[in-house]
């Protein structure tokens, strides 16, 4: 049943922050316990199917691609240890002995460089994007980092250069996958270019200056600008770059973005469809009622239909009150209260904090989502494809509903009109849209590859 959109995101996120993939995943698939093994996330399961069967490097990162997972990626060190063993057809017993073996060598990444001080500037992000850019923007720097360190990993004949190759490129090693950060950074940077760009035309024209200045919430910066309009445009942007990114107001505005249309629960799409609560069907009624009771035990002597009516009158009193909170005018600005998601997006681009799939694509839409998108940077199917290629996942496909709402997004001429109607169909069909989905496998490695390692 669908939750209260703005409590989903918000637990969805805690979950997230608080959630590991599990240290001994892979060790719990190899005792063979069904029970267990069910248990295990798709990606260790289809691990252990690769050293079962002795697949080969390329072998397995097949299968992987086939399921929606991510490849194995030579910048994560443990996963490093299992692209030596997969190319070297190790047993798993052989590769458990590899990583004991390397194990010593391991040290918590230091992030390469970027972004030391606990805010995250502007200028920051700009000098992390351009200085992993090719001089055309076309492909990202990091490819370049991980196809050498690939390379190296099949060259390593025994378990001694394994050590000699990981212990001398410690510093290339990511806690996430770091193409990932980069498509999330390289378009943050883009959204956030955009509406700098549009600021100072504002400025020029002397024409909605200060509507221009309010897309520019996203960085600590709009008090200065706003108390010293005459300032020289080469002061501003100085001031831009040293202002920080506000991770709090960039979640809003991707909450918003999504939610504006998420926000009517499936059940109001039925009572919209029916009229009343005494027209829906007596099989859907006592569904919906017996999902109500689970939540609230004092309904258990209601009838069915007077459930349901207690439960719409609750979400209309909700829905009221979020329109408060959300109101773009609103200081209490609906995240507010819970600061996971601007967390969340503080360690995305710090990279303490790993990109799954869905997340990935749900925020490129949003970063690329305006018609000021320079048509080089303009996000396509062919674009999507190749980026979610280089970060190691699969491309769209055909059989997923999340991807074929993807594709029919970015190929409309009206993208909203189409998230509003793909949401409503999920709802006519009594069903959560898949962007509540949007953080569910979203994973914190770097702890966690620590343990695997260590402990």
């Amino acid at each position: 049943m669908a939750q209260n959109p703005h409590n989903l995101f918000e637990q969805m996120m805690q979950e997230i922050l608080s959630g590991t993939v599990g240290s001994q995943a892979l060790e719990d698939c190899m005792s063979f316990q069904a029970e267990v093994v069910k248990t295990i996330p798709l990606r260790y399961r289809l691990m252990a199917l690769g050293f079962l069967k002795g697949m080969s490097l390329e072998e397995l990162n097949g299968k992987l691609e086939e399921q929606g997972c991510p490849r194995l990626y030579s910048r994560n060190f443990w996963e490093a240890t299992l692209i030596y063993a997969f190319l070297h057809g190790l047993s798993y017993p052989q590769w458990k002995q590899v990583r004991e073996e390397c194990a010593g060598l391991f040290q918590e990444s230091q992030g390469g460089g970027y972004f030391s001080d606990s805010k995250i500037t502007y200028g920051e992000l700009e000098r992390y994007v351009l200085e992993n850019s090719q001089p055309d923007g076309a492909h990202m720097g990091t490819v370049m980092v991980t196809r050498r360190m690939e390379e190296r990993l099949a060259d390593a004949s025994s378990v001694g250069e394994l050590k000699s190759f990981l212990a001398s490129n410690l510093h290339s090693f990511s806690a996430v996958r770091e193409k990932s950060r980069y498509y999330f950074c390289k378009y943050l940077y883009y959204y956030l270019n955009r509406r700098i760009e549009r600021y100072f035309r504002a400025c020029r024209r002397g024409l909605g200056e200060e509507e221009a200045l309010s897309d520019l919430l996203a960085l600590k910066v709009v008090t200065a600008l706003r108390r010293r309009k005459t300032m020289p445009e080469a002061e501003k942007r100085e001031k831009i770059r040293e202002s920080a990114l506000s991770c709090g107001e960039i979640f809003d505005e991707f909450n918003y973005f999504y939610f504006e249309y998420v926000s009517l629960d499936w059940v109001e799409i039925l009572m919209e469809d029916y009229g009343e609560v005494q027209a829906i069907p007596a099989a859907q009624k006592k569904r919906l009622a017996q999902l109500f009771r689970k939540k609230r035990p004092d309904w258990k002597t209601l009838e069915d239909s007077q459930v349901i009516q207690a439960k719409m009158q609750e979400l209309e009193e909700a829905e009221e009150q979020r329109q408060q909170i959300y109101a773009r005018d609103s200081k209490t600005r609906g995240y507010g209260r819970n600061r996971s998601g601007e967390l969340a997006v503080y360690q995305y681009i710090r990279g303490t904090l790993d990109l799954e799939r869905t997340t990935l694509i749900c925020f490129l839409l949003f970063f690329a989502s305006d018609g000021e998108m320079p048509p080089e940077h303009r996000l396509t199917v062919g674009r999507l494809d190749e980026i979610l290629r280089q970060s190691g996942f699969s491309a769209l496909q055909e059989t997923s509903g999340l991807d074929r709402f993807v594709k029919e997004f970015l190929q409309s001429p009206y993208p909203k009109d189409v998230l509003m109607e793909t949401v409503v169909e999920y709802a006519r069909n009594q069903e959560n849209s898949f962007l509540y989905h949007v953080y569910g496998n979203a994973v914190h490695y770097e702890e966690e590859i620590r343990r695997i390692m260590i402990g």
